[in-house]
Formats: structure tokens, sequence, C-alpha cells
């Protein structure tokens, strides 16, 4: 037999939808997140592609909906010296493979500062070859603009060279660049081969393609790089983070998308599959070298089997025999009993056809149920994000390799089971919640991966967890990764100061967010503030969501704002109060049979490693010795079980062996619990066989933890050969409430063969007889106007019939060690406490199953010895309404662990809570919720584009095309320019227009121009006092000869060369040109305070810098201040200062090619900032407006060394910055308002001139 594969993980890395790493994608999965979500417009493109009732000929797609990366799709290429232009027309499968290969790498111990021999170390990654963002770009420039060209020629056949170029350009222009930067994304092995590129790996690297089984190849073909010497480590992984409208065509053509738009495998309202993008990369070490190096091992892939459907029924459709061979392959080199496996993780698509083959395949591995319940969780992770097709094996890989580690059985998305499959004859059930994951006895956690590929590509992964799986060194509330209910506490040092910290924490929650998250951070936070701030007045209580927290905190506020209220409990709701510390000792009360049921433990087993060891101690008594493990008894899937399943575990659960081992260990597991949080008892009590766990918790008796399972393994070996000697009679055990001891034993006293077993509370008795005997008895008990049920136990506990097993069991505590006791342990069958003699220890110990439990008669005696707190350690209340009943007095308080009208969590959360008030919780911090918050926005690098790069013509594009084409929006012929209409106005908001140049009738016919209106505008814009900024818009196009009037109208000695200009400009820039004049003498005359009439004349310096001067009459012309000019498209501001100053105004719009405009004019560090702005678009005109005035404040050409002017710092919501140029920095300030950027430079003296 060939060896096992014994490949260990040892570091992994994930990002599926709605999870940017591993750690959030296994919450979301444990917490039933639907991952599914609709793609985005940009993705659909065209919104004539979704069609539903479209012929599959014209390749329509009837569902937009999958499980999309949306936003967490990000990448810096910075760390990785990668270009950003490769990165925006590139494939983004290579770059969040590179991404995702470090963070793997890093957790497994061996990132950027560790030194390791790289030349063995190899990369393989399963990989879809299909429409990506790279590829179709490279298509879209040379195929597709060509072809949109060559449509043109014949459509347009008298359009000439120079349209037909600009024309391409406008459509180029549409797309991202493309260059030799962007060549390698077109490659698909680049994938690898950039990977090991940028991490310095020097192994082999490639990509395979099988389709949804590549992952399982890819780790394969590593394994044996591995196994064969070649290679010491490899990274193997499975990549699909772009899924594109194309792809969901094809598998719209197949029919198997879900039309109902959602993904439930196993279902009976499967219709078909969604798919799904993600990436999860793997590193492998040989398991031996990661034992010896002492690396974390994430699990160990035992086995892979691999197989092909060779001739079926068609290329696309499953066929079971293929899938038979790949699962049995699995196991057949490893040693492993398929059987042995507690989770298998489907293929799972839900397509019916596949689901069907995959079950029975399935079954003709694994074999039909026999007897007891069934035993493999059957899940698939397709329900929650999708089908990833290449990477999907990766999504189960890391599922099932996160549920080993946490031994936490992962629920699966699916409302009711596909009747069809018969699954109920099968060793498989859906688990449809999380369930606690105990390793069966002598045998660590397994599971089992089916990747089904199109193509006839099977295979099949056989994981098991690590051999140092261990949960000790873990929290004592380890990583909250269910979620659920919280526990929320307060302390001041008054009522007064109590009742004001409530009142700020509803203001907290009527502002605050109302996520999954922010309601476990505030958990968080007002534990840890309560366990800081302390004070003897405290507030606890639980609370499962927003809603119940606010209701509670509304019910606590009014409570505490009554002067008169004093300490209280609200048992109902759960909320506490107390103005002290609790006096008076403390005792812990076990339970004992009876009190077990399913469930018990289940949710505090997710977030304590005490209880889940103990736990597992209590499955590795028997193990599957029995025909129901503990495992499934106390955690199987009820709802899951036929009812004849169901009937079989009550029944064996509720068993002398079954029932009492499982009680003494979940009391064990709850004293243990409470221990490590730091509540101690000083008393302890055992009802019934609860006694033996106050035995072992006081220490009385001295036993380790496999000594305590040896213990309790013999008793049971005591009960079974007892039980099958038939030494000890059967009969009826029967509940008696609302009757007075005494009435019982007046009754009792006429049927001698009736015992008086348990004398609870004044309220409660147990009685046992012969059957026939107690049908009698309870009959007259009931006229008494008694309860009387049954029980459904038949032994004679308490009673002289027990003799044969309390001899044996005499025998057994003889051989136990005596050990110092942590309490004052109570004996309820003297009411004394316990004797101090071992041999009087283990009388009293034997005895007790012989003689009547006086509960009542050692509670009193307790509180007489002065124990006023009594806490049930164990499932259920029982003990705690049995105190009560016994105990009438106020100064005792009760509570338990447990309570069945709440989930264990929850009542375990209420009873700490309950503590903390009374202050007998030491330390409150140990209560905090240990449990990541920041799922939301993990990540602040820049958005990595994934959607195709369709031509998308904007309405400013549109608008350039039609007219270089000569077409209207409406394909008629454009008008002459000399009957051009005014533009469509801009759907954005945009400054306010002020009246522009107007004709109006004159005498003769002669025209008028109107003077336009001015705005001040240096109130939006954080600037120095000295500095003003004016601003108008043209809103008509004047004539020729108001143009020429108004050149009239400025100064003489530039009136030529203006004139001259205005002949060679375009009407439009002429007209800015002039507005901007006539503006600037505006501008200048307020700013000075002169008359409107005096002359101001604007001139210009050497330089080419425009400048201003002062005319009176009379006197000499003087320089009127600084100032700046800029125009742009029917738009003109003027900025004048105290000192120079730098004005530009530039349009949003008129970007076309965002990526090669930053390129050109941006420096690394600005394209940094560019790429996590809101708006890349806004962002990048404000940089040019900030540099272009800048320059011009300067006096420093701009044009062609756009780059050498820096802006060093810029604050967005300020709309400050500081730009520099060679080695002189400015300040500058900057508004967006509608589709305008408006900018001014300065310097920073004027800025300190004007504060001071």
């Amino acid at each position: 037999m060939t060896k096992p594969l014994d490949i260990a993980i040892v570091g992994m890395d994930g990002m599926f939808a709605k999870a940017p790493d591993k750690e959030i994608f296994w919450s979301n999965i444990l917490n039933k997140v639907n991952a599914i979500t609709e793609a985005s417009d940009e993705w659909l493109g065209e919104e004539r592609l979704l069609d539903p009732d479209a012929p599959l000929e014209k390749l329509r797609i009837y569902t937009r909906r999958g499980g999309f990366l949306h936003d967490i799709s990000r990448f810096d290429p910075r760390p990785y010296g990668t270009m950003p232009i490769s990165v925006l027309g590139g494939e983004a499968d290579q770059f969040l493979a590179l991404h995702g290969t470090a963070l793997a790498l890093r957790d497994g111990g061996y990132g950027e500062d560790r030194d390791f021999d790289r030349s063995r170390v190899g990369v393989i990654f399963g990989h879809a070859i299909h429409a990506n963002r790279g590829n179709v770009n490279g298509f879209q420039h040379a195929i597709m603009v060509d072809q949109v060209l060559h449509t043109l020629d014949h459509l347009l056949p008298d359009m000439s060279d120079a349209t037909r170029d600009e024309a391409e350009k406008i459509l180029r222009k549409r797309l991202p660049k493309f260059s030799v930067d962007t060549l390698p994304a077109l490659v698909p092995n680049m994938m690898t081969g950039r990977i090991c590129n940028r991490l310095d790996l020097q192994g082999p690297n490639y990509i395979l393609d099988g389709a949804c089984a590549s992952t399982s190849l890819a780790l394969l073909a590593a394994a044996d790089e591995l196994r064969s010497g070649r290679a010491d480590m490899m990274l193997a992984g499975g990549v699909n983070t772009t899924t594109s409208s194309l792809v969901y065509g094809v598998f719209c053509q197949l029919g198997a998308l879900s039309r109902n738009e959602q993904v439930r495998p196993f279902s009976a309202h499967a219709d078909g599959t969604l798919l799904g993008e993600g990436q999860g990369v793997f590193l492998l070490k040989r398991l031996e070298d990661a034992l010896q190096n002492e690396d974390q091992i994430h699990a160990v892939i035992k086995g892979v089997g691999i197989s092909s459907d060779g001739r079926s029924s068609g290329l696309m459709a499953p066929f079971q025999r293929g899938e038979e061979q790949a699962i049995a392959r699995a196991y057949e080199n490893t040693g492993i009993d398929p059987n042995s496996i507690d989770l298998l993780e489907a293929h799972g698509t839900g397509i019916p056809l596949g689901d069907r083959t995959e079950v029975n395949a399935m079954r003709a591995v694994f074999g039909e149920r026999t007897g007891g319940v069934p035993h493999i969780a059957l899940g698939s992770v397709k329900s929650m994000v999708g089908h990833t097709i290449p990477a999907a094996g990766a999504a189960s890989l890391i599922k099932v390799t996160m549920a080993l580690k946490e031994g936490i059985l992962p629920p699966t998305l699916v409302e009711e089971r596909n009747p069809d499959l018969g699954l109920e004859t099968t060793p498989f059930y859906l688990n449809r919640e999380p369930r606690p994951w105990l390793r069966r006895k002598d045998q660590p956690r397994r599971a089992g991966i089916n990747s089904f590929g199109f193509g006839g590509i099977n295979s099949h992964i056989s994981v098991e967890e690590s051999p140092y799986a261990s949960m000790s060194d873990l929290p004592v509330f380890g990583t909250r990764r269910v979620w659920g209910p919280e526990l929320f506490t307060w302390a001041a040092n008054s009522k007064e100061d109590l009742l004001g910290t409530l009142r700020t924490a509803q203001n907290a929650l009527a502002e605050g967010e109302s996520s999954q998250q922010a309601f476990t951070t505030f958990a968080d936070q007002t534990v840890d503030k309560a366990a800081s701030d302390g004070g003897n007045h405290r507030l606890a209580f639980v609370a499962k969501d927003f809603d119940s927290l606010k209701k509670k905190l509304e019910t606590a506020e009014k409570r505490l704002a009554d002067k008169d209220e004093a300490d209280f409990g609200i048992v109902k709701s759960g909320i506490f109060y107390a103005s002290d510390a609790k006096q008076g000792k403390v005792a812990f009360m076990y339970p004992g049979e009876h009190s077990q049921y399913a469930g018990m433990l289940s949710d505090i087993l997710f977030t304590s490693p005490t209880t889940h060891r103990w736990m597992e101690r209590l499955e590795d008594l028997f193990g599957d010795s029995r025909a129901i493990a503990h495992r499934q008894l106390l955690f199987g899937p009820r709802d899951e079980y036929t009812e004849e399943e169901r009937k079989l575990a009550d029944e064996t659960l509720a068993r002398v062996e079954e029932g009492s081992e499982a009680v003494f260990f979940t009391d064990m597991a709850y004293f243990r619990l409470l221990s490590s949080l730091g509540v101690k008892p000083d008393a302890m009590i055992g009802h019934s066989t609860g006694e033996n766990a106050a035995l072992i918790s006081s220490n009385v008796i001295g036993l380790n933890e496999e000594g305590v399972s040896n213990f309790i393994r013999s008793m049971n070996t005591i009960f079974q050969s007892i039980e099958e000697r038939g030494e000890i009679p059967s009969g009826t055990l029967l509940n008696v409430g609302a009757v007075a001891p005494e009435a019982i034993q007046d009754v009792l006293g006429r049927f001698p063969d009736v015992r008086f077993t348990m004398d609870n509370c004044p309220n409660q008795a147990i009685i046992f007889g012969p059957k026939d005997v107690m049908e009698t008895v309870g009959k007259e008990l009931a006229g008494k106007g008694g309860v009387v049920t049954p029980l459904p136990l038949s032994w004679a506990y308490h009673t002289e019939f027990i003799k044969p097993l309390a001899d044996e069991f005499h025998a057994l505590f003889q051989g136990a060690p005596i050990g110092e006791p942590i309490a004052t342990l109570y004996s309820c069958s003297t009411a004394e406490p316990y004797p101090d003699a071992p041999a009087d220890i283990f009388d009293t110990a034997a005895q007790q199953y012989m003689t009547r439990v006086r509960f009542t008669d050692v509670i009193q005696r307790m509180y007489n010895d002065g124990v006023r707190s009594f806490i049930e350690v164990g499932a259920g209340s029982s003990l705690q309404g049995f105190v009560k009943d016994i105990l009438k007095a106020d100064d005792v308080l009760v509570a338990s662990c447990d309570n069945r009208k709440r989930s264990p969590l929850e009542s375990l959360l209420t009873l700490l809570g309950q503590l903390f008030t009374v202050q007998l919780l030491p330390d409150a911090a140990v209560l905090k919720p240990t449990v990541r918050t920041d799922y939301e926005n993990v990540s602040d690098d820049p958005r990595l584009p994934s959607e195709l790069p369709l031509i998308h013509l904007d309405e400013d594009s549109a608008e350039k095309l039609r007219q270089t084409l000569k077409v209207t929006s409406s394909g008629a012929p454009a008008a002459s320019a000399g009957q051009a209409a005014p533009s469509a106005p801009s759907s954005q908001p945009s400054p306010a227009a002020p009246a522009g140049v107007a004709p109006a009738a004159q005498p003769g016919g002669a025209r008028q121009t109107v003077e336009p209106v001015f705005h001040r505008i240096d109130q939006m814009l954080a600037v120095p006092q000295s500095v003003r900024l004016w601003r108008a818009q043209v809103a008509d196009r004047p004539s020729e000869d108001d143009l020429q009037r108004w050149a009239t109208r400025l100064d003489e000695g530039t009136r030529n060369e203006w004139v001259q200009r205005f002949a060679k400009s375009h009407p439009m820039r002429r007209q800015e040109w002039l507005l901007a004049r006539i503006l600037a003498k505006h501008a200048v005359a307020d700013y000075l305070g002169l008359p409107s009439g005096d002359p101001v004349v604007i001139g210009q310096h050497a330089s080419g810098q425009p400048m201003a001067v002062v005319t009176h009459a009379g006197a000499v012309p003087t320089a009127a201040p600084p100032l700046s000019i800029a125009h742009k498209d029917g738009m003109a501001v003027i900025g004048v200062g105290a000192s120079a100053i730098g004005a530009d105004i530039e349009r949003v719009g008129i970007v076309r090619d965002s990526v090669g405009m930053a390129e050109r004019i941006l420096t690394d560090d600005e394209r940094y900032y560019l790429d996590q702005a809101r708006s890349r678009s806004a962002a990048l005109v404000t940089f040019w407006a900030l540099k272009e005035a800048t320059a011009k404040l300067l006096a420093a050409p701009f044009v062609g060394q756009e780059r050498a002017f820096v802006v060093d710092a810029i604050r967005e919501d300020t709309g400050e910055a500081m730009v520099g140029f060679a080695g002189t920095m400015v300040r500058a300030s900057f508004r967006v308002v509608g589709e305008y950027v408006y900018a001014v430079a300065y310097y920073e003296a004027a800025a300190a001139q004007a504060a001071e």
C-alpha cells in the first residue's frame, strides 16, 4: 500500500464575496451570510444584455446576481514594484494572486523578513482562461476599434482620414491604455511567472485548467513536486477574481444558472447555480519537514483522487462512475476508511442533475445508512459565495481547514431537503446550523472535498486536522465566531453616575450604526469600560441584537431613575442591578441524571475551549463502540433525523449509561469554565448522581483529567455489568409536585413496596415502586392535589435495592486518591459536610446511592452555615427552582449556568452578568468578546478594476464623436457652422450663470451688449483675507460686432494685438478671453474700492503674466495689485491679492484618458492618492489645476514639466494643499463646484500676514 501524501498546509490566504480575507470568510460561513449580490452596471455593460426572454442565439443573460468581489477587490502595486498602468489595464487575477501568495507566505511564517531557500519554492495555480480585463482590453485595442471604424467607413463613405483618425482617438481613449506594461496581463501563465518574479521564488511555476477541479489538480501537482524532492515548499491554489458577463452568457446558454437567483444545493427548490469570484492559495510542505521545523500546521492533505469520465453521455454532463472513482482513489492510498470522515464538502452546485449524480456517487462509495443516525455533515460553500469555478476547490479547502482547526461543523444554506435525492438512506445529513465538532475516539478530525469539472475531470481531497490540534492555548473565551447574544455591563460609584452612563450609552446607540460588528464592538467596549471604571453600583444584562439592547437599556434606565428602587433582578429579561458586593459564602450545586438534554452546551463550545475539551473527553469514553455516539446524541441534527431516529436518540440519551456520562462531563465543563473565570466556591453539593461531579471538582477525590475519564468509564462499566446481571429490580419513578412531604409519607405508609427516594423541596419529591403499585399511588397523590408525572428512568435509585451497585462503587472509590479539598463538600444523604477520614469518605460516597436525597435539609444546613449564593453548575435549572422553594430569605442569590428557555451561551452570559453585579466575578475583563470587528474597510489599497473594458461613451465623448462625424444625436446630418445651435445644458450642477451678451433692438438695427454679472467666490475657498476671487460665465455666444465693440472698450495699448488674436481664435475661445479681461477690470476696481467709472487697464508683463494699471485723469498711471487670469469652457476666474497669486479653472469633463493623463502629469505618490479618491476624474483635474495655478504664481513654464510641480500635501475635506516646485513650497486652495475645479496658489507669507 502506498503511503498517504501527508502534505501540511502551513499557510493560506483567501478572498471571496463579502470576505477580503480567510478569517472573515470563515466568520461569514458560520453566520450563514449569503454573499450573493447583484453585479454592477459596469459589469453588465449594456442593459439589453440582461434579457430573460431572449432566444439562445443572442447570447443574452437572464440574471446578473452572483458572488462578486465588488469593492474588496483591491491591490497596491507599490510593494511589489509593479507599474500602476499594468494593473489598470491588466487581468485582476494576476495581481490578486500575487498579493494572496505573499499573504499565504506571511501566514506560514515565511514573510518578507524571513530568510529561506527561495530556489526550492514553486507556484502552481488553477486558473480558467476566459474573457478578462486584460485580454479583452487587448482585443478591443487590436480588433474591436478597427471593426467599428470599418463599419463607419461603410456607413460614411465620404469620411475623411482626419475625421477617421479623430474618431479612433475618441474610441481608444475610452479604454485602458495598452502598452508594453500591460502586455504581460494578456499572457495567462504570467500569473505564476509574475508571482515568482516579484517574490523571488525560483522553483517551478505554471498554471493549469481543470475547470471546477483546477485547485485539486494544482494541489496534487504541488504535492508531487514536494514528494519527489524537487521542491521544499510549494504554493498552490485557484484563482477566479473576474467573472465576466460573457461567461454568464455561456452558462445561461446551458440553462445552468438559477432563475430563482440563489444557490441551494440539495434543496427541493434548487434550479441552478450562480457564479462567483475569489481566490485561495495554500503554502505546502512535507508533513515531516513541517513538524521538524515546528511550522504551524493548519491541516494535512492525506490524499487526492483524480479521474476522468471516459466515454459518457456528454462532455458537459456529470457522470457517476467518474465521480465514484475520484472519491475512492483519494482513500485507496491513505489507509483511511471513507466513513471515518465527519464532514464532506460537496461539489454541490445547485444544478439538480449534478446534485443527484453526486449523491449517487457518494452513496456508492460510503454505502447506505446502517443503524444509528447519520454521521457525516454535508454542505457546499457555493450556497453562500457562488461557484468560483477554478477557485471553487480553494473556497472549499479553506472552509474545511478552518472547520478542522476550530472544531465547528459549518452550516450550508438550504431550507428544505430534496426528498428525491434519498439522503435519508445515506450516512449524510445536510448541516443547516453550525455544530460542535467533537473528535472521535482515537482519531483526528477528518473531512473530504468533492470537485467535479466540465469535460469529465473529477477530484476528491482527503483532509485531516493538524497533529498539533489543541484548543488549550486559546483564551478562556476564544474568538467569537458565531454571532449571537452578548453581555453588556456598566459600573459606577453611585446610582446617579450609573444612570448617567446608561443615558450616554443610549445616545451613542441612537447615533451609531447597527451592524452585527458594531453590536459586538459595543459589547466589548461596555465590558472593558466597566472593568476599568469599577464601582459598587453595577448593571448587567444580555442582549441578542440592537433592538433588544435598546429595549433593555430603556427598562433599566426607568428602574434606576426610580429613587425608591433598591437592588433588583428582572429574571424574565435578565436585567440585574446591585449596589454592593454580595455577602456570605458561595456554593456550587451539581445536578444529576435527568438534567441532560440534546444541545446542552452547544453554542458555548464555539467560544470556550475549556468546555470543548471536556465534551471531547466525554466522546472519548466509548467513541463509536455504541450505536449512537455522544457527539450525535448531544449535537446531532435532530431536524435531519427520521422520526424513528429521533425516538432512538431520545431514548438512548435517557439511558443510565449515556445520561449519567453526559451529565457528569457537562457539570465538570461548567465547573472548569467558572473556575477559569475566577468564580470560586466555598461549598459544594451534588444532587443524586451529581455528587460524583461534586466529589471530583471539590478535589475530595483527587484525579487529573485522564484519571477522571478512567474513573467514569469504570463506573459505567459497573452500571452495564449490574444491568446485564439483572441484580437491581426495575420499577417506576414518579415526580410528585404540590404535595407536602408529610402527606406523601402518610400515603406511602400504606404501600410497603414504595420508597420515598428524593425530597427535593417542599413542593417536589420523587418516589419509586413496582409499576402496578405506582399506578395506584399516583392516582391517590393526584387526588390530594398533587401533580404526578412518570420519569423516563426505571432504576431504584436511592433505595436499598441498589446495594449491588453501591457495593461495587464502594470498591471503586477505595481505589481513588484523596485530594486536598478546595471547598466544603456537603452530602445529600446525611445533610452534613463530608467527613475527613478516607474510609468515611468512601462510605458516604457509596451509601448516598442507597439513601434518600435530603436536598431540602442540606440546603437549609448550608444556609445556616453562611452560604448566601447558590449557583447551579450544570445543565438545566431544576436545582435553582428547588432552592428558591426551600429558602424564602431575601438575602439569598440563586442562579444557574443553564436555562432551557435560552440558548446555553445566553444562559451562561446572563449568569456571569448577575455575578458581575454582586462582585462575585473578580475580573470582568475576561468576559470581553475576543472578536474581530474590522469586517468593513479592512483594506485601504486602491480599488482593482476587474470589469471588462467596454467602450462606453459618456455624453461629452458622444457629442464630440457626433460633431466629428457630422451627425446629430438622432442620426440626422449636423447643421452647418453658421447654423450651429447652443450646446445642450450639462446634466451636472454648475455655478449660477450671469447675464451674458444678448442682442437687443436698436435704432437702425444696431446690437447692444449687456454687461456680464460677476460673482465673488473667494469665500468658497480657504484663502487669506488678502486674496479675492471673482468668476463670470458666458451665457450666449456674442456676435463678431460685439467682440469688436468690447475690444475697443479695453485699453488702446494692446487693442490691435488683441483684435488680431480674436481673428485667429475659435469664437468660443474669443468670448472666454474677452470675458476674462472684462472681469479682470471689474475685479481690480472692486479690490481697490474704486468707482465703477475709474479706468483700469489690463496689460501684460514681459514674462507674459497679466498686469493691471489704474489711470486717473491728470495723474500718472499706477500699478494695481497682482492678478491672475484663467478661463475655460465658458467660465472665467480672476484672482487678485496683496502679493503674487496664481489662479486656474478647469473642467472635470475634459478628462478623456485618465490613465494616460495621470501617468504624464502625476508622481507615484500623487497617483496613489488618486486611486483612493472618491472621484478619479475630479481628483485628477484638481491636481492639474493646483499645479497650473502654482506655475502662474511662480511665472514658471508649465506645459511639458507638469510632474516637476509636486502636490506635497492635500486635504480634500478643507480644500487645502501644499505644492512645491524647484525647491519652493507654496500654499494653495481649491474647490470643486459642479463640473468646474477652482484653484488659487499664493505664498505662505500671504496667509501669515492675513492671520496677523
